[in-house]
């Protein structure tokens, strides 16, 4: 079977090209010949291509700027007509006419549209892109059902060609990791006695990183055993420096950069903190409850990946000192527990995450 599967780049820090990375590399690539149509990695990520290409997926890198990407892949339809699958992982209106693009170019093709976020308001130009993608698609998948009704409309859920695709994970990576704790937070100077708040992801807008600090500053006013690591970069690093330095508090803000290891970091936390302005269904809520860490998220999130009761969710408005207080509660000290039974159970392990995507792929494939 021929599948293309279009993302976003190949960048590490991307939370979709992360749940593309893990399911290709669960997908047998005897079985399923894919190629992957994505945009170049940023210079200041790791790429996630060394991996793909080595278990038998096929490149296809174009310039990372949407334009060019969608010109290129226009080229490339009109002379690759052979697709059984098109798996189009998208976040934005401007997919809809591209899906439409796509039906042009590979009518005998099934195409399959992937909502990975969740971005109020809704506008009219998003009802528009509704009725374009429920027209020209055959099958929605969403990271949860909030990022499938926020993109392809009010009541896809009720339809019966959508279902959710959990941002799973590797539980062979993501687990309790008492060695990986001691390493990580030894290398940082990080002492038993401190407690570490932490964060995994883009330091931009759709993050919040400045509110981050903000919460941060409050619970280091609680205790000053607190301190907190930053895993990633972004256009806001300068702002979040200059934050913590106002702050006081930039010897107790560590900026670890783009790291490959994430369990690692992620065992190394006392706490989880995620208060974005906006997600889909985030990787990194669920590779946190994997390494069993407790979690305090932004109701800005959606409680999909909400899956154990490690994660604890607050409104963006609600006073620091509720963001403090509440940290201060639900951080852990010392190893973790594990909780993958229930993450298992819920849908999270990435081999059968896998293994039912792969069954999608078979029963699209039988009614081209």
């Amino acid at each position: 079977m021929r599948i293309l599967m279009i993302s976003n780049h190949l960048g590490v820090q991307s939370g979709v090209q992360r749940y593309v990375q893990n399911l290709l590399l669960h997908l047998d690539t005897d079985r399923y010949r894919v190629d992957l149509f994505v945009g170049q990695c940023p210079p200041d990520q790791a790429s996630t291509a060394p991996a793909l290409e080595a278990h038998g997926v096929r490149i296809l890198a174009v310039p990372d700027h949407k334009k060019d990407r969608i010109r290129a892949l226009w080229r490339h339809l009109c002379t690759h007509k052979e697709y059984d699958i098109i798996h189009y992982h998208t976040a934005s209106k401007i997919g809809a006419p591209v899906c439409a693009m796509m039906r042009l170019l590979c009518p005998r093709a099934k195409i399959i549209v992937h909502s990975h976020i969740v971005y109020p308001p809704m506008t009219l130009t998003w009802r528009v892109a509704h009725g374009v993608y429920q027209l020209f698609a055959d099958y929605f998948l969403g990271c949860g059902v909030a990022a499938g009704r926020f993109v392809f409309g009010d009541h896809i859920d009720r339809k019966p060609n959508f279902a959710v695709a959990c941002n799973a994970v590797d539980r062979g990576r993501f687990h309790p990791d008492a060695a990986a704790r001691a390493a990580t937070r030894a290398r940082y100077g990080i002492a038993d006695t401190d407690r570490l708040a932490g964060f995994v992801g883009r330091l931009n807008h759709q993050k919040n990183p400045l509110f981050l600090m903000e919460v941060f500053a409050a619970l280091a006013a609680t205790d000053s055993a607190w301190k907190l690591l930053l895993v990633g970069t972004g256009e806001m690093e300068g702002a979040m420096r200059d934050a913590a330095a106002r702050h006081g508090l930039a010897d107790r803000v560590i900026f670890a950069g783009v790291q490959s290891d994430v369990p690692a970091y992620m065992n190394a936390f006392d706490l989880f903190l995620l208060p974005s302005n906006f997600e889909g269904s985030p990787v990194t809520l669920v590779e946190a409850q994997g390494c069993g860490v407790p979690c305090l998220a932004s109701t800005n999130v959606p409680d999909d990946g909400a899956v154990t009761d490690l994660v604890h969710f607050l409104p963006l408005d609600a006073p620091l000192t509720d963001w403090a207080a509440t940290a201060v509660r639900i951080a852990g000290r010392g190893d973790h527990g594990d909780h993958w039974a229930q993450l298992s159970a819920a849908g999270y392990e990435l081999q059968i995450a896998a293994e039912r995507m792969a069954q999608l792929y078979d029963r699209l494939g039988e009614h081209r």
